[in-house]
């Protein structure tokens, strides 16, 4: 169950391919925690995925309250801010859902789409 969320989104990185490899970057959470993470810590997870990892009305309550659509394609793959590709990030009982990818040719976007905290049943 979804306990508090913040779809602000915003843009965090919006530049070339090899300045984001090794960037961090400090999240702050509805929770107050601060969260860092890198581009190797979210972009093995596609949004998707998360669908197998988190209770079914938790994940339909993130795509609705996130305005999330899929593409129609035959791999129904969610799409995010400029239509990028969406993944996650999970940590403890905080998600993060964030669109990735490259925006116009040499030119990568990453995107906060916002973060969901799962409360205790």
């Amino acid at each position: 169950m979804i306990t508090v969320y913040n779809k602000a989104k915003s843009l965090i990185f919006d530049g070339r391919e090899p300045e984001i490899l090794n960037t961090v970057f400090d999240l702050n959470t509805e929770a107050g925690a601060s969260i860092s993470i890198k581009l190797k810590d979210f972009a093995a997870n596609n949004f998707e995925d998360l669908a197998h990892i988190i209770e079914k009305p938790a994940f339909d309550f993130i795509v609705k309250t996130g305005g999330f659509i899929t593409d129609g394609g035959f791999l129904n793959l969610y799409k995010g801010s400029y239509n990028l590709r969406l993944y996650y990030y999970k940590k403890n009982n905080t998600i993060i859902i964030l669109a990735y990818g490259e925006f116009q040719p040499g030119r990568y976007m990453l995107w906060v789409e916002g973060i969901w905290v799962m409360g205790l049943d």
